[in-house]
């Protein structure tokens, strides 16, 4: 799964936000040519210093000497972060170490996004701001107005901005020009929750709607896939007459032009997904669906043009190949205990998965081939697309800073502190 959101969890008397592992979380733009790691820069933080290294660590540099704060992302020559996940002040400090103290660029911000060198957030008023990343919090201007905060989703592609907006009252999916120019598009009344139920396919936006989103006492038949035109930001329901069940929806994940979902799963006692129960089928953005898998699937995502990896409820990892609809072949990968899977795209194809569990971490190709590039000895780990490998803590190091190829080749520590945490990884 892309899991740069947060997912959801639909409950009885409760909606869980559960934040997942992943790197840029809050960062967007396409990213069509593949970085070497010396153009690459790595953040990372020890005992309150925020340090940045290139991807071949050789250059590091000292960013800030007190840093607290969480969800950094980088516009310009800038870094944008939140003190804490309960904030709504957003910071800023160049990233080049030239600063003693971060700044303050905005207040009651709700949300807040990168694409291609500008700063975009939306407000507790429901406006949403954009500001070249390099200028001051002044020059920002307001591209939208009356978003509906109580959904605070947005997301920019491809040079349209898309959020949950309120209609006369309603809350409704919509978009306009990234600039702010031009006519607010509406695509469906419903709200998309979370960045996670976006997808930037080659030739659409995916999505999959809520038309229900105040209803969090059950897990209804709600969900609704769109297909949105790049140019016009106008959209049509894939399965207007056969919603998704929001639970199987919320536990499921993209894949290449279809979404994944575990049709029959329950919450157990401690309202969490009951992955043993249910069975994991596909809704294709033409409006089929087939069965992936006799079991529910902890995790779902794409790889090359027509195969996914899976993580079944039993924590084991299957390849799967689709053609004509349904799939062709099935590959069990021989990986077990493993609970955690993301993909890498190189050029706009997504190249590489890398799965994780408590005995190691691995990476497969399109071939379904499987590396392991580190036992039980890595801690955390992040990458970033266009930027070859994957970038771990080890453990057994003494916490330091390792970088990897997909391959498995090229192991190389990277600093000489140990690490509190992997921040972000930049293509540049």
């Amino acid at each position: 799964m892309n899991k740069w959101l947060a997912k959801m969890q639909r409950s009885m008397g409760a909606l869980l936000i559960c934040a997942l592992v992943g790197g840029a979380t809050l960062v967007g733009g396409a990213e069509v040519q593949a970085a070497t790691l010396s153009q690459s820069s790595v953040y990372y933080d020890s005992d309150g210093v925020l340090y940045k290294v290139t991807g071949d660590g050789s250059e590091t540099t000292e960013v800030l000497i007190d840093y607290e704060g969480t969800d950094p992302v980088e516009a310009g020559s800038y870094l944008y972060y939140l003190p804490s996940n309960n904030s709504t002040t957003l910071l800023r400090v160049p990233n080049d170490g030239s600063s003693d103290a971060a700044e303050t660029y905005a207040t009651g911000v709700l949300d807040y996004y990168t694409d291609n060198g500008f700063i975009y957030y939306l407000d507790t008023t429901g406006q949403i701001y954009r500001a070249n990343g390099n200028s001051a919090a002044s020059s920002a201007t307001k591209i939208a107005d009356k978003a509906d905060t109580e959904f605070p989703m947005f997301s920019v592609n491809k040079g349209r901005i898309y959020y949950n907006g309120l209609v006369n009252g309603n809350t409704w999916f919509v978009s306009k020009a990234s600039n702010g120019s031009g006519a607010v598009q509406r695509i469906a009344s419903g709200a998309v929750e979370s960045r996670y139920l976006v997808n930037e396919a080659k030739n659409e936006l995916q999505v999959m709607l809520n038309t229900d989103p105040y209803e969090d006492y059950y897990s209804t038949n709600a969900m609704v896939l769109y297909k949105v035109n790049y140019n016009t930001g106008k959209g049509t329901a894939v399965n207007p007459k056969s919603k998704l069940d929001v639970n199987a929806v919320y536990s499921g994940g993209w894949g290449n032009n279809l979404y994944v979902y575990n049709k029959g799963i329950v919450l157990d006692s401690n309202k969490d997904y009951n992955y043993s129960t249910g069975k994991a089928f596909a809704l294709t953005s033409a409006g089929k669906t087939f069965q992936v898998h006799s079991k529910s699937v902890r995790e779902v995502t794409a790889l090359g043009t027509d195969k996914v990896i899976i993580i079944d409820a039993d924590k084991k990892a299957y390849g799967k190949t689709f053609a004509s609809n349904k799939v062709s072949k099935s590959t069990t990968l021989n990986l077990n205990n493993v609970t955690y899977a993301s993909n890498q795209y190189t050029n706009s194809t997504p190249t590489t998965v890398y799965i994780s569990g408590n005995n190691g971490l691995y990476s497969v190709t399109t071939a379904f081939k499987v590396t392991k590039l580190t036992g039980e000895e890595w801690d955390t780990f992040l990458f970033r697309n266009n930027v070859p490998g994957v970038f771990y803590i080890n453990a057994d190091d003494l916490y330091r800073l390792y970088h990897v190829n997909a391959n498995g080749t090229g192991k190389k520590a990277l600093s000489d502190v140990y690490l509190d945490d992997i921040r972000l990884v930049t293509s540049k």
